[in-house]
């Protein structure tokens, strides 16, 4: 706790650009006094949950230079990283595992790169991911003990994660669905009779709605453009099957090139990516590899601009974690099959009046959910920026029980076979020891960085959907020759 804290809270400080332009959002409200519409900023579709609190923090300051502000805005998004490292570690006290797998549970998200340099940017994500990660955390509350308290801090931190971010209505989904599934079923929520399960429902649904048609940006949207889900960026032609097609920055091609393949050995040849409409190599138009690794390696990205490093030590650390991090991936893997089983054959459970453990169901439709938002995101926008890992971090409770859940039936199967379990142990310490090692190496990087331009001046500018029916020339061979 006490290193993850650290790292994020320096990062914060030395950083100076974000994956996206959220800075422009913030100025407009604080200097305005407005909430910015869509075409007011590139990020103005966005919830604003987030951006009101920076601004009136940059109103109360007595400092009003551009880069306080920038840290206030960081550490800001860095104070909601923090809070969401003491919500996972109490779900992970809560769910009785073993010491030592609560133990390396924690220290995977701790410790993790890629969170930690999402929590050290000005943007939303760290809003969205914390308010989720307690909606899961009290829902799974709620629905194993019926306990009050837990449905009403459920019911609010939803409401935040959807007034946080647009994704944020995953979790909505996830819990409306396992609600209903609980009102199928017989006594499914201890103490709660079908009739209060139903009014629970009932206010739940309405209270979200309602806040977020009143608070949020959707309304705002579907006023502009008729859709509330409106991003500033258009869609992409449908892909082929197989045949590939171009967008302006590729990522999806066709749905065989990218949701049917997943090219490791790629990654260990070119361990990052580029963010060129034409060089680029070939994983980074496989969605799976993208999320492999933007969600292990902080430099895979390649982005923000300052982030940029391609020396032989941050492509070695890369490497290594690419290998490393598949053991704790196949845990994750295998423990959120065997719930998908689980939630597949529930439905008979509680035909038949044995309830099945809906808490279990809603970190299961909540980390699929996701998944499926990002299939989804990726097939309608194409651009492979819609390939982000932080796009599943909202669902980061349910993966982590996944793993530690997994970790702990393996614990207890290699307790005969000490030889492997003891190479287990030796994988995931170093693969944790290369994560720290990747965020010093950022972190002495920014430090020594002199000050690049503001995140504004990297916002992307060009559509994302201008469809090329030949692929560009001068793109990789191996990627466009087949």
């Amino acid at each position: 706790m006490a290193v993850g804290v650290l790292l994020r809270v320096y990062l914060a400080l030395v950083n100076t650009e974000a994956n996206d332009d959220h800075l422009t959002v913030i100025r407009i409200i604080a200097q305005q006094h407005r909430l910015p519409r869509l075409r007011d900023a590139w990020e103005g579709f966005q919830p604003k949950l987030y951006h009101v609190p920076v601004a009136g923090l940059w109103n109360l300051s007595p400092w009003q230079s551009p880069s306080v502000q920038l840290r206030i805005a960081q550490l800001v998004a860095c104070a909601a990283g923090i809070a969401t490292l003491f919500v996972v570690r109490r779900a992970l006290i809560r769910r009785g595992l073993s010491p030592p797998i609560r133990v390396l549970a924690f220290t995977l998200v701790a410790l993790n790169p890629a969170l930690i340099g999402l929590n050290a940017q000005a943007t939303n994500d760290s809003f969205v991911i914390l308010f989720a990660t307690v909606a899961l955390s009290e829902g799974c509350e709620f629905f194993r003990t019926g306990a009050r308290r837990a449905f009403i801090v459920m019911s609010a931190s939803v409401v935040l994660a959807v007034l946080s971010k647009g994704n944020g209505l995953v979790v909505f989904l996830a819990v409306t669905a396992t609600l209903v599934h609980a009102i199928l079923g017989r006594q499914a929520v201890p103490g709660l009779s079908r009739r209060q399960l139903l009014g629970h429902s009932a206010v739940f649904v309405a209270v979200v709605l309602v806040c977020t048609a009143a608070l949020g940006s959707y309304r705002p949207n579907w006023e502009d453009t008729g859709n509330p889900f409106a991003i500033n960026g258009d869609r992409a032609p449908w892909p082929h099957l197989i045949e590939r097609t171009y967008v302006y920055r590729p990522g999806t091609t066709s749905i065989a090139d990218t949701y049917l393949t997943f090219r490791f050995v790629d990654m260990l040849e070119h361990p990052t990516i580029t963010n060129d409409a034409v060089v680029y190599p070939l994983h980074r138009t496989s969605l799976w590899s993208q999320l492999y690794g933007r969600a292990h390696f902080s430099h895979f990205a390649q982005h923000p601009p300052s982030w940029r490093n391609t020396s032989p030590l941050v492509v070695t650390v890369g490497r290594l974690i690419f290998v490393l991090a598949l053991l704790p991936t196949a845990f994750l893997l295998a423990g959120m099959m065997r719930a998908v089983f689980v939630l597949m054959v529930s439905g008979r459970r509680h035909a038949s009046g044995d309830g099945a453990k809906l808490d279990e169901e809603l970190l299961t439709l909540a980390a699929v959910g996701y998944i499926a938002f990002i299939i989804v995101y990726s097939l309608l926008y194409r651009d492979f920026s819609t390939m982000k890992a932080e796009f599943l971090f909202p669902a980061l409770l349910a993966y982590v029980f996944f793993f530690a859940d997994e970790a702990d039936r393996a614990e207890a199967r290699w307790a005969q076979r000490p030889q492997r379990r003891q190479v287990a142990r030796w994988v995931v310490a170093l693969l944790i020891g290369l994560y720290v090692t990747d965020v010093v190496i950022l972190a002495v990087q920014l430090t020594r960085r002199p000050p690049s331009p503001s995140a504004a001046a990297t916002v992307r500018t060009q559509p994302v959907a201008s469809l090329a029916s030949a692929p560009p020339s001068g793109v990789r061979a191996r990627d466009h020759g087949r």
